[in-house]
Parts: C-alpha cells; sequence; structure tokens
C-alpha cells in the first residue's frame, strides 16, 4: 500500500472523516467501511461515529451522515473494502492523534487521484 499523510488542521479548521470523505468523491462512494475508534471528541456526533463502530461494515453515506458536520476522530482507523466480502481494505484512513490523516491505498491509480484531490498532502 501506498500511504499520504494530510495535517488534519488547517488554522482553526479540522477537517473531519465527512469533509474528507466529500474531498476523495467517488473513490470512496461505494465503499463499506470498519471502523475501529479508539477516541473521538466528545458529543453527539462522536457518539453517533462510536455507534457506528459497533457494526461489522456501513456504507459511506451512513458515515458521512453520522460524523456531519464536526466529528472529530481523534484516534482511529476506517478501513474502507469495495466488495462487502473482501478481506483486505482498498483503502485505510488512519486518524493520528487528531493532528493528521494517514491515507493508504493498494491501487496506485487511486493513489494518484488521492494526491490530486489532496494537493498538500506528503508521501508518508
Amino acid at each position: 500500500m501506498k500511504r499520504i499523510r494530510l495535517h488534519a488542521w488547517r488554522g482553526s479548521h479540522y477537517i473531519g472523516a465527512t469533509e474528507l470523505l466529500t474531498m476523495l468523491g467517488r473513490i470512496t462512494a461505494e465503499l463499506s467501511w470498519e471502523l475501529q475508534i479508539d477516541e473521538v471528541a466528545p458529543g453527539p456526533t462522536g457518539a453517533r461515529i462510536e455507534a457506528l463502530a459497533r457494526q461489522p461494515r456501513v456504507r459511506t453515506r451512513a458515515l458521512i451522515v453520522a460524523a456531519f458536520p464536526d466529528g472529530q476522530i481523534i484516534d482511529g482507523e476506517l478501513r474502507g473494502y469495495v466488495d462487502g466480502d473482501a478481506d483486505e481494505p482498498y483503502i485505510v484512513l488512519r486518524a493520528v492523534d487528531s493532528t493528521d490523516w494517514d491515507i493508504e491505498c493498494v491501487d496506485p491509480q487511486v493513489y494518484g487521484a488521492l494526491k490530486i484531490a489532496l494537493p498538500d498532502s506528503v508521501d508518508a
């Protein structure tokens, strides 16, 4: 898997899961996700994200809705699968200490699209 890192904070603005998934658009639109959440910011949005993490896999739309508008994953992984029965993730979004997002993907074309969608990301 190739990996890039994106700073989660832009001044006082946090790029949350909803914004990140929206930025990635069709790359993640049809995926199902396993959530391994270690810590989220307190509040109703955090509680919705934690509730989703108790499900086996959830669709991208459900994740976006649960994390809207300001869901902050402090530490955790979102593993996206192309096929609901797939064993290996297609893409992994990892929240690192609420400061960065590490993004890994198996498809070199997707990696290129990520670099275009997230131009201030760096190879990690």
